[in-house]
This record gives structure tokens, C-alpha cells and sequence, in this order.
């Protein structure tokens, strides 16, 4: 049986077009009232940002390794780098003596000074010759010759030869003085105080510097201080040498982390803090609100700073940076430089 559609056809060719139009036409009003009932500012080139922790070389010396490649993800504590110092034998010899010596010198000087002191001239004392019977036999031949020299029997000149040897005997038997001498003597003066703390402290530096030596002679392992992403500077190459204090990366840390989004000038008045915001990270939906809002014009700087490399400053870039909060349940999940899509809520 044969059912003839012709009728229908027509129908639905002289209505059809008609029907669509106005199909069309309430889908776009639809769309307008959704739009004009939810109004939303959408950034397009947000990302997840945190605060970077500088990882710096311990002592001169030389990367042998890197543990980690750029962009991995380590926990604090973990190896991320091997570095060999430039410590000698010689120099390490060197410090051990600088501080042996150190040590004695305060030893010394905490016995205190000793000086000598010199003895001082002693009292004669006197002893007799032992020549007193000479003395006796002269005076006897004196008073005999005094005696002929009245008799008229001797002459005046062998009279003073006689009173001439009485006077050399005497002076011959007189006592003659002695000297012993007293022995110098030994004082030691108490230790000076300040003497003593300048020598305690040249000890602690010397042994300081030996103790740091010693740990610098050895590979030594470049740790992160905190659980994040590696992002390694650009110097940071196994075989290039690096100086103590030289920053060998930066890690985006885990426990500080956020949505950063950057916004005209022209779109200041869109946003507030406190927000409500909604955005996308990887296909997956989260929520969060404003927490900050920076206006490079409003940057309050001394007027001799200088930029920081990749700042708004150098760049000359004038758009608003806006910070949103992440879960905080989602800190092991999201890394910094992960792109996202932001959705300002305006109502």
C-alpha cells in the first residue's frame, strides 16, 4: 500500500525555514539573557604562581652532578645537586697548624707573665789577712831603732826606713773585704684578662675555619629547603663552577601558592578584594576568591632602586597583577606555571 507524503513535504518546505529562523532567533536571545544576567571577565593567560625559594651554593667550588632536572618536583631535604669544593690538602694542613698554635698561645698566656729579676749589689764583709807577727816583728825593730837614733847610733834615715816598714806590714795585715753574691729571683705576674678573651677567640676562629675546611673538602649535597618545583638558573650546569653564597636555583614553593592573573588598567574597576572566582587548571574546575590586588602605578619605590630582573618594571608592563586563593587541599597537585583559565564573577 502506497501513502502519498507529497502534501507533508510541502508543508514542511514553505514552514521549514521559517521555524528555523525563529528557532535561531530564541537561541540568541537566550544566549543574551544569560549573558546579560550573569555577567563574567574571562582571562584567558593566568597561571599558577608561588613564592620562590633561592637554593645557594655552600662553598666555591665545582657541580659534578644534578640530581633533579628542571621542572621536577622534590621534597625538602631531598638531593638536588652535588658540588665539589675547592679545598686543598695543604690548606686544610695549614688551618690544623693555625689552630695547634692558637692553642698554645693560650696556654701561655693563661699561665700568666714571668720576668727575673736581678739581684741587688751586696754588703762587704771582712776577713784578717793573718799577717799580725810581721806587724809585731816591726814595731819591735821601730822602738829598737828609735833607741839607737837617741844613742846617736843609727842615722834619721834608717830610723824612717824602720817606721816605713811598721807602716807597710799594718797596712798589709788589715782585713781585706769579701762579697757574696744573692741569687736573682723569679716572678710570675697573673694572666691579663683581655689578653686571655683575644686568645680564647683567635682559638675559636681558628678552629672554625679548620672545622669548615674539612666540611667543604668533601661533595657536598645541595639540598631544598622546602617541598616544590626545581627551576634551576641558567648557570647552574654540570662542570661549571659556582661561588659560596651563588644562587643555583629557585623552587616554587608548595605551601604558598595561588592563581595569578594579570588585568588592563582599563579593568580595575571589575574586580575587588574578596571576589568570588572560578577557574579551570587542567580540565578541572576550582573556585577561590581575590586576595590581592597590585597596581605597578601604585608601587611605592625608592627613587634610586632598581628593577628586579622580569619585573612589571622592566618589562614596562602596566597591567593589574591579581592573586587568587587555591585550595589548600590542591597544593600537591597544582605546580607553579601551570596555565589557567579565570573566570571573574561581576554580579
Amino acid at each position: 500500500m502506497e501513502v502519498d507524503i507529497t502534501e507533508k513535504v510541502q508543508r514542511v518546505l514553505k514552514f521549514g525555514p521559517i521555524a528555523i529562523l525563529v528557532l535561531a532567533v530564541l537561541c540568541a536571545g537566550g544566549v543574551w539573557m544569560y549573558q546579560h544576567h550573569q555577567k563574567a571577565l574571562t582571562v584567558y593567560d593566568a597561571n599558577v604562581a608561588s613564592t620562590m625559594v633561592s637554593v645557594k651554593a655552600k662553598a666555591n667550588g665545582t657541580i659534578t652532578e644534578l640530581v633533579v632536572q628542571d621542572g621536577d618536583h622534590v621534597a625538602a631535604g631531598d638531593v638536588i645537586a652535588h658540588v665539589k669544593a675547592d679545598v686543598t690538602d695543604e690548606q686544610i694542613a695549614q688551618l690544623e697548624q693555625n689552630a695547634e698554635l692558637a692553642k698554645q698561645n693560650l696556654a701561655q698566656v693563661q699561665k700568666g707573665q714571668t720576668i727575673t729579676v736581678p739581684a741587688s749589689a751586696p754588703a762587704p764583709s771582712y776577713q784578717s789577712s793573718g799577717n799580725s807577727q810581721a806587724v809585731a816583728n816591726a814595731r819591735a825593730r821601730l822602738n829598737r831603732m828609735n833607741e839607737l837614733y837617741e844613742m846617736g847610733a843609727v842615722s834619721a834615715v834608717q830610723r824612717d826606713q824602720a817606721a816605713a816598714d811598721l807602716a807597710a806590714a799594718e797596712a798589709s795585715s788589715a782585713p781585706a773585704p769579701s762579697y757574696s753574691a744573692a741569687p736573682a729571683r723569679t716572678i710570675t705576674q697573673a694572666p691579663n684578662p683581655e689578653a686571655v678573651k683575644q686568645a680564647e677567640l683567635a682559638v675559636k676562629q681558628a678552629e672554625a675555619a679548620l672545622e669548615n675546611a674539612k666540611q667543604d673538602a668533601q661533595t657536598t649535597d645541595i639540598v631544598a629547603p622546602v617541598d616544590g618545583t626545581v627551576y634551576f638558573d641558567g648557570d647552574a650546569t654540570e662542570g661549571a663552577t659556582v661561588k659560596a653564597g651563588q644562587a643555583l636555583a629557585s623552587i616554587g614553593d608548595d605551601a604558598d601558592i595561588w592563581v595569578e592573573a594579570k588585568l588592563s588598567p582599563a579593568q580595575k574597576d571589575s574586580i575587588r578584594l574578596g571576589q568570588f572566582v572560578s577557574y579551570t587548571i587542567s580540565g578541572k574546575k576550582y573556585e577561590g576568591t581575590v586576595t590581592d590586588i597590585k597596581d605597578p602605578k601604585e608601587q611605592e619605590e625608592p627613587a634610586e632602586a632598581t628593577a628586579t630582573e622580569g619585573s612589571d618594571a622592566d618589562t614596562g608592563d602596566d597591567r593589574l597583577t591579581v592573586k587568587i586563593s587555591l585550595p589548600k587541599d590542591e597544593g600537591a597537585t597544582l605546580r607553579p606555571g601551570m596555565e589557567a583559565v579565570v573566570k571573574f564573577s561581576l554580579n
